[in-house]
């Protein structure tokens, strides 16, 4: 079963991301590529793929998962769309976090404390920066620059949301693209303070 934490963009975030995900599909550059989008209700911020998990597994990740999150609830903001990798034929186009990086970090650090006993592999160390908005499929190497040049000059105005949960989600691989399904969620908050002597 794959597994993975993310966080949920609220309504008015998800909007966004699905406006400049629509203005992406009309570029010109992308007219001859064959992308995979992210349907609107799956875009999420992944915070750590925890990857193929054994069944046996999957019940002590969740109940680790649906424990509270000692993280103050805080923002992030999304300003820029860009495809990746940034040489070669582009696989993924995505926003990228512009501003709670350090907050996105510092949670991902915790997310891997908490998962990685649990695994039998370890958590990816790299803090999250994205939502994904489409995979490319058999994308021509040519293709790398207009399609790199037509993501990054999509006009995207800072937006952003205020993260209060962590979701545990199974991903589902299909002939029409990843479905997700939540397993646990809990929230950001339980802030527990170091008692006074």
């Amino acid at each position: 079963m794959r597994l993975f934490l993310a966080l949920d963009l609220d309504a008015p975030a998800r909007a966004c991301a699905v406006e400049v995900q629509g203005r992406a599909r009309r570029a010109p550059a992308l007219r001859n590529v064959t992308v995979r989008w992210v349907r609107p209700e799956s875009l999420h911020l992944t915070l750590a793929f925890l990857g193929e998990v054994d069944a046996d597994r999957v019940a002590p990740i969740a109940r680790a998962a649906a424990e509270p999150w000692r993280h103050a609830p805080f923002r992030v903001e999304l300003a820029s769309a860009e495809a990746a990798p940034r040489s070669g034929a582009p696989r993924t186009l995505w926003l990228s976090v512009s501003a709670g990086r350090a907050a996105l970090a510092h949670l991902h650090a915790d997310a891997c404390a908490r998962m990685g006993p649990l695994l039998s592999a370890p958590v990816d160390p790299r803090p999250p920066g994205h939502v994904t908005l489409g995979r490319l499929r058999r994308a021509p190497r040519s293709s790398g620059r207009p399609v790199r040049d037509a993501v990054a000059g999509l006009a995207v105005p800072a937006f952003g949301w205020r993260v209060d949960s962590v979701v545990l989600y199974q991903s589902r691989l299909a002939s029409g693209g990843a479905s997700y399904r939540p397993l646990a969620r809990a929230p950001l908050g339980c802030v527990i303070l170091d008692a006074v002597p």
